[in-house]
């Protein structure tokens, strides 16, 4: 039979639940904040250990904590993408578990939630207005907020620009299918092509996991079978897209299970190989033990760290030679691997910025134009040149029409009409 014992402390009266179990004999079933609450679990308790049932105990549901709900079940057996689940885990990490993990989970009431909030902002208020912060986090509070940053978009003639200083042909692609296609970077990693209808199919998103959420228990890239947003997209490409793709595909000889931009193409491209000039006489170097260094060395190159013509020409060609080695040794030949088979084929972010920031740069654009900025610029020239919104909307995969909508506003600061008529109030009438 069920029954409570009650306990004073420092902190107040606290009830502990007793249950009898299935050998007779009697076990807490944890100690609680009211009699009612700790007769409850005892009872459940009683019940279950009766049925001889192997799944969580009723006081163990009731005494776990935000910290070992959160580590044994939430984000274990949440049904979501590893990718979310790995955000999930770093919220809980950084934000919840250092403050609130050490209370019951069944404790945490909505009321309690909303006491909290309540409370937290009307402190933070005061801290704001007395000076000791700068800022109050929780939204609609009286404070001003900071202007949001504007959204960047590349001219014609500066998108050109760029494009031209991208001198490699699979960066050039790259940047013409991300401004016209409008897709995300990981969505980018897997694109399905219908060459006969000129179509592109947007149907997977690839994200980096670490070894902690990913299912196969190693660092590495992840595909989802969806889009960023959840709904798959199929539109229409120009006919010179799909023959410079198509072009593309036969000049690396790329099969229907190969990565449209693997990691390779990006990270081993070579401009013109480095000629070290017989005509450049330079005096040998000598170490601080005596040494002589003749350039076009390993001991030059790397001992004495010199940056001539012959000593980059020893130093590119002895890379070029280690990495061929450290293939063969893996028992491949030729190219690097461009199949699927681990994290290093797809596109790094860091790779691509490369090529992006030198082109960026060369054409003249601001700092702040990142390879997202491809996006807005191809879904702002799309609303310029009076595309419906609608089909907007569903070749960019936004939620919904406001979003799409924006970009208008970013069109409309561009307008020079307003400025133009109010210039003609001091044209001088001939």
């Amino acid at each position: 039979m069920a029954c409570v014992i009650e306990r004073a402390g420092r902190a107040g009266t606290r009830y502990v639940g007793i249950y009898r179990t299935a050998n007779g004999k009697y076990k807490s079933a944890g100690t609680y904040d009211s009699h009612e609450r700790a007769y409850e679990v005892a009872e459940d308790e009683e019940r279950h250990a009766r049925g001889f049932l192997e799944e969580t105990s009723p006081s163990g549901k009731a005494t776990m904590t935000i910290s070992e709900f959160c580590e044994q079940r939430f984000l274990r057996y949440h049904a979501v993408s590893s990718g979310t689940r790995q955000g999930y885990g770093y919220v809980a990490k950084n934000h919840i578990l250092p403050y609130i993990g050490h209370l019951r989970i069944s404790e945490v009431s909505r009321e309690t939630v909303r006491a909290t909030r309540k409370v937290l902002s009307a402190m933070r208020q005061m801290a704001f207005d007395e000076g000791y912060r700068n800022n109050n986090p929780v939204r609609s509070i009286r404070l001003k907020h900071a202007p949001t940053k504007p959204v960047l978009v590349a001219g014609h003639d500066q998108w050109r620009r760029l494009e031209e200083a991208l001198a490699y042909p699979p960066a050039r692609l790259y940047a013409r299918l991300n401004v016209t296609t409008w897709a995300r970077r990981c969505e980018m990693i897997g694109f399905d092509f219908d060459f006969g209808q000129q179509m592109l199919n947007v149907t997977r998103s690839t994200v980096y996991i670490n070894a902690q959420y990913h299912p196969s228990g190693k660092a590495g890239w992840f595909t989802k079978p969806h889009p960023k947003n959840g709904d798959w997209r199929r539109f229409a490409i120009s006919k010179q897209m799909g023959q410079a793709v198509q072009e593309h595909i036969e000049a690396y000889g790329l099969g229907p299970d190969d990565l449209l931009f693997p990691h390779w193409m990006f990270a081993y491209v070579r401009s013109s190989p480095v000629v070290a000039s017989d005509n450049e006489c330079l005096p040998a170097l000598v170490s601080k033990a005596g040494i002589v260094y003749e350039h076009g060395t390993k001991g030059a190159r790397y001992s004495m760290n010199c940056h001539c013509t012959k000593c980059k020409a020893y130093a590119a060609d002895y890379q070029r030679q280690w990495r061929h080695q450290q293939r063969a040794r893996a028992g491949e030949s030729g190219k690097a691997n461009i199949w699927r088979r681990d994290g290093t084929e797809f596109l790094m972010a860091e790779v691509w910025s490369r090529f992006w920031n030198a082109a960026r740069d060369a054409a003249g654009l601001p700092e702040g134009f990142t390879p997202y900025n491809a996006r807005h610029t191809g879904i702002s020239w799309a609303i310029d040149k009076g595309v419906d919104l609608q089909k907007v909307r569903q070749r960019a995969g936004h939620g919904s029409l406001e979003v799409t909508s924006r970009y208008a506003a970013i069109l409309d600061e561009r307008d020079t009409s307003l400025a133009d008529a109010l210039e003609e109030i001091f044209e001088v009438p001939v």
